[in-house]
């Protein structure tokens, strides 16, 4: 059974610059293996919540950490055009010392889209523009001079100096929430592995077949990949504890704690004592995936970090 390593997800909503390093630092501290922000320019919770924007809060939080690989989950792919995200992503590996993870996705929040002025075109063409994007990256960060003919990028002799600190190149995640053809085969041809968020083991085994099968076609070993999966914890080294989370997040939403507990549970958190945490989690780890990212209630405390650091890491290791 392979080895999983763990990451922190924060995003952006809801935070402070001061509260996103005070949890990548500790997260560092505390031995996780990255830490993920998202790509949204409004907090996806309560849209009034402050909101930094990804790559320049990636960049800052780069230069405050020393080992976290880090990166987003994942880019959208209409927000930047490639050629300028693979300039972006080059500066933050450099700053990083060579740390970055790259996460594309074809985008999906035709709101935020909407809302920023966006085009927003249909999914067959953000999946091409995001196919492209893989390519003229990829291309960008070892080619000398890059021309690149597409349906939606083209690129004439363009120059991208310095290459990345990683070589050959940063490894590329795909992000996945659905799909058994097309967008597995694009995280297998085009990048180095994909992250999902959904919450739904069955469809997370339904990628995994996907992946293996794009994995045999193209020649790649499945364990060169990253297969990730994102999650939403809430975890408490006793029931008083959970209760507390629980009650304080119901709170927050104006719901009664049974309400709440109920909500969470149908959308798949990851709820409980370590043991039930645990249990939870293993099913994703027997059908191949072999990074988690977490995403911590209440982990401005640092508190549940430690806890899942002490109680669950080591059964899942």
């Amino acid at each position: 059974m392979n080895n999983v390593k763990f990451g922190v997800k924060t995003g952006q909503g809801g935070y402070t610059y001061d509260e996103l390093k005070q949890v990548w630092t500790a997260a560092e501290e505390l031995g996780y293996d990255s830490a993920w922000l998202c790509d949204h320019f409004h907090a996806l919770g309560d849209e009034g919540d402050p909101c930094l924007e990804a790559w320049t809060t990636l960049a800052a939080l780069a230069a405050a950490t020393k080992k976290l690989s880090s990166g987003t989950l994942v880019t959208a792919v209409s927000y930047r055009h490639p050629s300028l995200l693979a300039k972006m992503a080059t500066t933050v590996d450099i700053v990083s010392n060579g740390r970055l993870i790259l996460g594309l996705g074809a985008g999906w929040y035709e709101k935020e889209y909407t809302a920023y002025g966006y085009e927003f075109p249909d999914q067959r063409i953000r999946v091409q523009q995001l196919k492209e994007a893989l390519i003229v990256i990829r291309k960008l960060w070892t080619e000398e001079k890059t021309t690149f003919k597409g349906q939606h990028y083209s690129l004439t002799d363009a120059i991208s100096m310095p290459k990345p600190k990683q070589k050959p190149s940063p490894k590329m995640l795909v992000g996945i929430t659905r799909g058994k053809r097309t967008m597995p085969r694009l995280a297998v041809e085009y990048a180095d592995g994909f992250n999902t968020p959904t919450s739904s083991l069955q469809e997370c085994e339904a990628i995994m077949r996907a992946i293996r099968e794009q994995s045999e076609r193209y020649g790649r070993n499945m364990e060169d990949l990253i297969r990730s999966w994102q999650c939403f914890i809430i975890i408490g080294r006793n029931t008083s504890e959970v209760d507390k989370l629980v009650g304080e997040q119901a709170k927050e939403r104006n719901q009664s704690a049974a309400e709440f507990r109920k909500s969470v549970v149908e959308h798949g958190f990851v709820i409980g004592e370590a043991d039930d945490c645990v249990e939870q989690l293993r099913r994703f780890k027997e059908i191949g995936i072999n990074q988690i990212f977490l995403i911590f209630s209440g982990d401005t405390s640092i508190h549940p970090l430690e806890t899942f650091r002490d109680e669950v890491i080591p059964q899942l290791r």
